[in-house]
């Protein structure tokens, strides 16, 4: 469906918006995702493709939405005392946990651990082994990003690898999960890195890792980060996480300092609040978390579809969109954006207006300034 076609529809324009929300009772389980799932403390884990190819090595994984972001979006679910098995990646991986306590683990010993819980982003750096353990009572969520559309697929750590391999199931010649006894003889398969060379790997200081944890109690919000909140009785702060994705404060800040092709912000809407009808030029996707919203689409004429907590949902480029709160309830949500830098956004004519006439605009820069600063004056 394209939603060029649709916007001149509002029934296309709200069955485009539906489809672009993956309600947790969408979610499709893949139990079969990775060869670890075969080792006896990770049976059962299960992973989760929203959107973009992902690094499954299932040949059947399903996927939500597969158009092309920028970035892919999936998640993990881990009963308590389950493991992740170490493995890299060549992308940005970045963790927001919806639920459960993690032992995070760094290195192909573990060598280096931190602990995560509900509202925590942990972005874990490239080229470096990553495992981790749910080591709550309760079943375990982590929402995950990675960078690019084709992330390029992992390396396993080589003990995993021949841990796997005595289970009798093993990656073909293209890296798919087969029983090692259906392969026809003299097919190849993936062997375990001898460890001297998979060693050779980036190695982070502890105090560098912790940097990387964004602690959802220690959150630094900033007012005067979007024009919205320039508006009368409208309070929107963002809370910066990675990049500056669309901040417009003039000292918008980042916690993790680091490139990674996209950025990630939390998003604070007090009750009665909304984002502002706005338009970005970048895919953007929205993780509700713990809130329940209400998503616009559309201009002049625009549709409306609430979100339930724990959704994920795909914004696309050039359209116009809005996000509200719910009843009285305020809401906390994560927004990624394609791009490590600001991204120019585009406010609607309302928005403008009612900015103005509290003394606001966006200066040349993408940046909230005094309209007496900004406009000039003759005599």
């Amino acid at each position: 469906m394209s939603l060029k076609r649709d916007m001149t529809s509002a029934t296309g324009l709200q069955a485009e918006l539906v489809r672009r929300i993956i309600d947790p009772s969408q979610f499709i389980a893949d139990s079969s995702a990775f060869v670890d799932v075969h080792l006896p403390r990770s049976s059962g884990k299960t992973s989760y493709s929203f959107i973009g190819a992902g690094v499954t090595q299932n040949d059947d994984a399903p996927t939500n939405l597969v158009e092309p972001h920028g970035f892919c979006v999936g998640a993990a679910g881990l009963q308590p005392g389950m493991v992740n098995n170490a493995h890299l990646h060549y992308t940005a991986e970045v963790f927001v946990c919806l639920s459960g306590q993690w032992k995070m683990m760094i290195g192909l010993e573990a060598e280096q651990v931190l602990s995560i819980g509900p509202g925590d982003i942990f972005s874990v750096p490239t080229w470096v082994y990553r495992s981790f353990e749910n080591v709550g009572s309760d079943e375990g969520f982590l929402f995950t990003f990675l960078g690019g559309d084709d992330p390029g697929g992992i390396i396993w750590a080589p003990d995993v690898l021949r841990a796997a391999r005595e289970t009798g199931f093993v990656l073909d010649e293209s890296e798919k999960v087969v029983r090692l006894d259906d392969l026809p003889g003299g097919t190849g398969t993936l062997l375990a890195l001898p460890r001297e060379i998979a060693s050779r790997v980036e190695y982070y200081s502890d105090e560098e890792l912790a940097s990387r944890v964004i602690r959802f109690n220690y959150r630094k919000w900033q007012r005067e980060a979007l024009l919205a909140d320039m508006i009368e009785s409208n309070v929107v702060e963002v809370a910066p996480v990675i990049g500056t994705g669309f901040n417009q404060h003039r000292r918008a800040g980042t916690e993790v300092l680091y490139p990674h092709g996209f950025s990630v912000n939390w998003v604070r809407l007090a009750s009665g609040s909304s984002s502002g009808m706005h338009q970005l030029a970048v895919p953007a996707v929205l993780l509700t978390m713990f809130s329940e919203v209400e998503v616009e689409f559309g201009g002049q004429e625009s549709v409306c579809q609430r979100v339930r907590p724990g959704s994920v949902v795909s914004l696309p480029p050039g359209t116009w969109r809005n996000i509200r709160t719910v009843g009285d309830a305020p809401a906390e949500v994560v927004i990624a954006l394609l791009g490590d830098g600001r991204a120019p956004i585009a406010w609607s004519e309302g928005v403008q207006a009612e900015a103005r006439r509290n003394g606001f605009t966006v200066d040349a820069g993408g940046c909230i300034a005094e309209v007496a600063l900004v406009d000039r004056h003759f005599g």
